[in-house]
C-alpha cells in the first residue's frame, strides 16, 4: 500500500503514447476518493493540430520543447509529403530526431530559439504537459491545483545513433547500480543531461508554476513510464516477498520486468504493435530463465533486454497496461493488475511511491 505517513498533495501524470493518465493525489483522502482523469496524450493532441493544418493547406511552426514523438512525428512527415512547409525551433525539432541534420534532411526549416519565422504558419506548441489546460479543467470543477508534480515519460535519451541502444545503456546502468524504486526517480537537479525529455518536462512545469521559472520553487519528480508502471503494478503480487514478473502492455510499448526483493533485476522492451502473444510468452519464459538476450529483442525490432539476476523459473506474472487484453491468450497463469481498482492509474501509483521515496518514506 502507498505510505500515508507523509502529508502531501500532488498531481501525478503518466504520459503514454495514447493517453495521459492523471491522479490528483491527496494523502488525507482514501486513494479511491482522489480525483482522476484519463485524457488524450499531448502527442495525440499535437498530431491533430498538425493534421488540421494539413487539411487547410497551411504551413506550421513548431515551437516549445522536446516531447514524445509517435503520432505527432507521423503527422509532421505527412504534412511535408503534402507539399506544405514545416518550420521549427531546434528544441521542438528534437521531438522528430535528436540529430538536427536528419530533421533538416526531411525538409523541416530550423529557426533560432525565441524567434518567429516571417510567415503566417500555424503556431503549434510542443511539450508533454499542458499544465495550464489541466489547471483550467480542474478549476471548472472547483478543484485547486497542487504545487507538487510527479510525471512519467518514456525517455530514450539524446543520441546521435540508435536511441534503442542508448535507452538500454541507461536502463542497464540503473539496474546494475541497484534497480530499487528510488534509483529510477529524478528531481530537476538529478536528471542526467542526456534525458532531455524529462528535463523538458521539469522545466516546463517550473515555468508554468514558479515565479521567474525557478525549478527549485516547485516540487517536481520525474520517472520513466516503464519503471513507474512496474512498481505501481506490484501491489497485485500475491506474495510480494517472492520474485515477480510485471508485464506492462502499453499503446506504444510493451515492457516486461523482473522484480526481486523490491528491485528491478531484469527487463526487456518491445513495440506493442510488433509483438504477438506467442512471442511475448516466449520472451517472458526466457526472461525468467535468464536466457533472453539484448540481440534477440533488438534484432526483432524491439528496444532490447538486460538481465542482472533472474529467478530461474517462472514466478507469479502480473499484467497491466491499456492493451493488457492481448495477454488473455497467454499460456501462462497471469494476474491482471488493477491497483486500488484502477488499471489505468498503475503508473500514477508508481509515481506517488517514487515521490514519497524522495521524502524519506519506505515503500508500502
Amino acid at each position: 500500500m502507498i505510505s500515508r505517513s507523509i502529508d502531501i498533495q500532488t498531481v501525478a501524470i503518466d504520459v503514454g503514447a495514447g493517453t495521459q493518465d492523471i491522479l490528483i493525489y491527496d494523502s488525507k483522502k482514501q486513494i479511491e476518493q482522489c480525483f482522476k482523469m484519463v485524457l488524450p496524450s499531448q502527442t495525440v493532441i499535437v498530431a491533430k493540430s498538425i493534421r488540421n493544418a494539413t487539411h487547410l493547406g497551411r504551413d506550421i511552426f513548431l515551437t516549445g520543447g522536446v516531447m514524445g514523438g509517435g503520432a505527432c512525428v507521423r503527422a509532421v512527415k505527412k504534412h511535408l509529403k503534402a507539399g506544405l512547409q514545416v518550420y521549427s525551433t531546434k528544441d521542438a525539432a528534437k521531438t522528430i530526431y535528436d540529430d538536427l541534420d536528419r530533421v533538416s534532411d526531411l525538409g523541416v526549416i530550423l529557426v533560432p530559439q525565441n524567434t518567429e519565422p516571417k510567415t503566417d504558419a500555424v503556431r503549434i506548441e510542443t511539450g508533454d504537459i499542458d499544465l495550464p489546460a489541466i489547471k483550467r479543467m480542474l478549476g471548472l470543477f472547483g478543484v485547486d491545483m497542487p504545487e507538487t508534480f510527479a510525471v512519467a515519460v518514456q525517455d530514450h535519451g539524446e543520441s546521435m545513433g540508435s536511441n534503442r541502444i542508448f535507452r538500454f545503456e541507461h536502463l542497464r546502468k540503473v539496474i546494475d547500480d541497484g534497480g530499487d524504486l528510488r534509483s529510477f526517480v529524478y528531481t530537476p537537479e538529478t536528471i542526467p543531461a542526456y534525458l532531455t525529455r524529462m528535463s523538458a518536462v521539469a522545466w516546463s512545469l517550473s515555468l508554468a508554476e514558479a515565479d521567474g521559472g525557478n525549478v527549485d520553487d516547485v516540487g517536481v519528480v520525474v520517472m520513466d513510464t516503464g519503471p513507474a508502471a512496474v512498481f505501481g503494478a506490484a501491489y497485485a503480487a500475491e506474495d510480494p516477498s517472492k520474485p515477480t514478473i510485471v508485464v506492462n502492455i502499453g499503446n506504444g510499448h510493451t515492457l516486461c520486468a523482473i522484480l526481486m526483493d523490491d528491485r528491478i533485476t531484469g527487463i526487456f522492451e518491445h513495440h506493442t504493435r510488433q509483438i504477438t502473444i506467442e512471442t511475448l510468452d516466449i520472451y517472458v519464459e526466457k526472461l525468467a530463465a535468464g536466457t533472453l538476450t539484448f540481440e534477440e529483442v533488438f534484432e526483432s525490432g524491439g528496444h532490447g533486454c538486460h538481465i542482472r539476476e533472474a529467478p530461474g523459473e517462472l514466478p507469479q506474472i502480473i499484467v497491466t497496461g491499456p492493451n493488457r487484453k492481448i495477454a488473455e491468450q497467454s499460456r501462462h497463469d497471469i494476474v491482471f493488475a488493477a491497483p486500488y481498482g484502477d488499471m489505468m492509474l498503475t503508473g500514477c501509483f508508481g509515481l506517488i511511491e517514487g515521490l514519497l521515496s524522495t521524502r524519506g518514506a519506505d515503500r508500502g
